[in-house]
C-alpha cells in the first residue's frame, strides 16, 4: 500500500492544480450563475416565456407550482440576488484569482521537474558544468518549490475565502456550516506554510557547508617528522600541500576543501584538510600509507579535483538536509508530497553525475599513488585497507574496547584477516563517498590479484607496521625524511 501511495507522489504535483483549477471554476460558475438566474427571472417577470424557463435550472423550472407562486418566488430570489451582488461579484474575482493560481502552479509545478532534469543531464555530460551549477541548480529547484507550494497555498487560501463568503451570505439557510469545512482546510494551509518556511531555512543552510569530524589537529611543531614526510610526497607528486592534517580514529583517509569542525574541541579548519585514521597507521605498513597518501594528495593536484571534494561534500549535505526534511514528518500530507518528491528526484539525478564525475576523478587519483610506489603496492595497500575496514568498524561499534588501537593489535594477532570473492565489489568507506568497485579500480591500474599480493594484503600486523607512525611523530624534522617513505 506504502508502495502504491509512493508511486501516486508524481502525479500530486499535476493532480493538486488541476483539482484547484476545477474547484476555483466549480466555484465562479456558482457565482455567475446566481447573477444570470436572476436576470432571466426579472426577464420573465417582465414577459413570461417557456423559452425564458428553460433557460433556468431544472429544478427551478420543473417545480409543481402555481403561476403567481412562481412570480412571488423569483421576485424574493431577484431581491436576494440584488442584495448579495457586491459579495457575489467579490466571490467570483475570488474564484478566478484561485483558478490563476492553481494554473501557475500547474506550470511551475512540471516545470521544476523539466528543469532539474535538464541541469542533472547537462551535469552528466559535463563535468564543468556539475562543478559550476550543482548550487546553483539547488537552489533555484529550491526557489520554484517555494514558490509552487506557495501558489498552491494561496490558490486554498483564496477558494476558502470564497466558501466563506458564500457562508456569511446563507448564515441563516445553514451557512455556518462552512466554518466546520474552513477548520480541516486551515490546517492543510498551515502544514503548506510550515513547509515554505522549512524549504527556505534548509535551502538557507546550504550556503554554509561544513563538515564534523572526531579528531584533533595535528601542527608542524607537534610532529615535524609527520609534515616533512608528508610535504616528500606532495613534492613529488608536485601536488599541495594540505593546510591541516588531522588524526582520527573512526574514519578512513580522506582529504576535503570544505570547512571541517574537529570534535570534540570544536576548532573548526579551513582550507586542505587530510584525516589520518589511527587504526590504519598502525596495521599499515609506511610504504603502504605512502600509496594511500599519494592517492589522497591526488585529488589536490588540481582544481578540478579538489572541486571535486567541495562538489561531493555539497551533494552530500544536501542529501542530509533532505532527510531532515522528510525526518521531521515520516507520513507528509497531500500538499508536502509534491515538493517532497521533486527533491527526491533532484538528488537522484544528481547523484549520477556527482558519482559519474568523482569516481573518474578517483582513477585518477589512483594514478597519483601509484606514481608514490607502484601500481602492486597500491593495490596491496587498497586491499589491505579494505580487509581491514571491516574489523575495525566492528571494534568500533563494541564500546568495551577502551583503547581501540590495542584491541585492534590483539585481534588482528589472534584473528586472521580474510578477502574473498565479494571484496571486489567493495568500495572504501569515506564521508564523501564516489568510490569506484575495487574490481575495476584494479583493472584500471592493470594488476590481476594472485596469491603472493593477497597474502601481504592480509599478513598479520608486524612489529614495524605498529611502530613507524609513532616513531615519525616523535622525530624532528630530520633531513632523511624525504625519502623515508620509499
Amino acid at each position: 500500500m506504502n508502495r502504491l501511495r509512493r508511486m501516486a507522489w508524481p502525479l500530486m504535483v499535476v493532480l493538486l492544480p488541476l483539482a484547484l483549477m476545477a474547484w476555483s471554476s466549480l466555484q465562479s460558475w456558482r457565482a455567475s450563475n446566481v447573477l444570470e438566474e436572476a436576470q432571466v427571472m426579472q426577464q420573465w417577470l417582465a414577459n413570461p416565456s417557456d423559452e425564458l424557463l428553460q433557460r433556468l435550472s431544472y429544478a427551478e423550472r420543473t417545480q409543481a407550482i402555481s403561476a403567481q407562486g412562481r412570480r412571488d418566488q423569483f421576485a424574493w430570489k431577484i431581491r436576494e440576488a440584488q442584495a448579495d451582488r457586491p459579495p457575489l461579484l467579490m466571490r467570483k474575482a475570488l474564484a478566478w484569482l484561485a483558478y490563476w493560481l492553481a494554473l501557475a502552479a500547474l506550470l511551475a509545478g512540471p516545470g521544476t521537474w523539466i528543469k532539474l532534469r535538464m541541469d542533472a543531464w547537462r551535469a552528466l555530460k559535463s563535468q564543468q558544468y556539475l562543478y559550476n551549477h550543482l548550487s546553483q541548480s539547488w537552489h533555484v529547484i529550491g526557489r520554484w518549490l517555494v514558490a509552487y507550494t506557495g501558489l498552491l497555498v494561496a490558490a486554498i487560501g483564496t477558494s476558502l475565502l470564497y466558501e466563506l463568503s458564500y457562508g456569511w451570505s446563507h448564515l441563516k439557510g445553514g451557512g455556518w456550516a462552512m466554518a466546520l469545512v474552513a477548520i480541516p482546510v486551515l490546517g492543510v494551509m498551515g502544514i503548506g506554510i510550515m513547509l515554505i518556511v522549512r524549504l527556505r531555512k534548509r535551502w538557507q543552510a546550504m550556503d554554509t557547508p561544513m563538515s564534523s569530524v572526531l579528531g584533533r589537529g595535528l601542527s608542524r611543531s607537534e610532529a615535524p617528522g609527520v609534515w616533512a614526510w608528508v610535504e616528500a610526497l606532495a613534492s613529488k607528486l608536485d601536488a599541495p600541500m594540505p593546510d591541516h592534517i588531522v588524526v582520527g580514529v573512526d574514519q578512513s583517509f580522506f582529504v576535503t576543501c570544505v570547512n571541517v569542525t574537529l570534535q570534540p574541541s570544536g576548532q573548526t579548519l579551513s582550507g586542505r584538510t587530510m584525516y589520518l585514521p589511527l587504526p590504519y597507521l598502525c596495521t599499515l605498513s609506511q610504504a603502504e600509507t605512502a600509496a594511500i597518501i599519494g592517492h589522497e594528495l591526488g585529488h589536490f593536484n588540481n582544481r578540478d579535483t579538489e572541486r571535486g571534494s567541495e562538489v561531493s561534500a555539497h551533494f552530500r549535505l544536501m542529501c542530509e538536509h533532505f532527510e531532515l526534511i522528510r525526518a521531521q514528518d515520516p507520513d507528509p500530507s497531500w500538499i508536502e508530497r509534491p515538493a517532497i518528491w521533486i527533491t527526491a528526484q533532484f538528488l537522484l539525478h544528481f547523484q549520477l553525475a556527482v558519482h559519474h564525475w568523482g569516481r573518474a576523478e578517483e582513477l585518477l587519483a589512483d594514478r597519483s599513488a601509484a606514481k608514490i610506489a607502484g601500481t602492486r603496492l597500491f593495490a596491496q595497500a587498497l586491499l589491505r585497507v579494505i580487509a581491514l575496514e571491516s574489523e575495525i568498524r566492528q571494534l568500533l561499534d563494541d564500546r568495551q574496547h577502551g583503547n581501540v588501537l590495542q584491541a585492534l593489535a590483539e585481534h588482528l594477532q589472534r584473528t586472521p584477516m580474510r578477502l574473498d570473492d565479494q571484496v571486489l565489489e567493495h568500495t572504501v568507506n569515506h564521508p564523501f563517498d564516489t568510490h569506484p568497485a575495487t574490481a575495476l579500480r584494479l583493472r584500471h591500474l592493470q594488476v590481476e590479484i594472485d596469491a603472493e599480493l593477497l597474502a601481504q594484503a592480509t599478513r598479520t600486523p608486524r612489529e614495524q607496521d605498529r611502530q613507524w607512525f609513532g616513531q615519525l611523530t616523535q622525530a624532528p624534522a630530520p633531513s632523511n625524511i624525504a625519502g623515508a617513505w620509499a
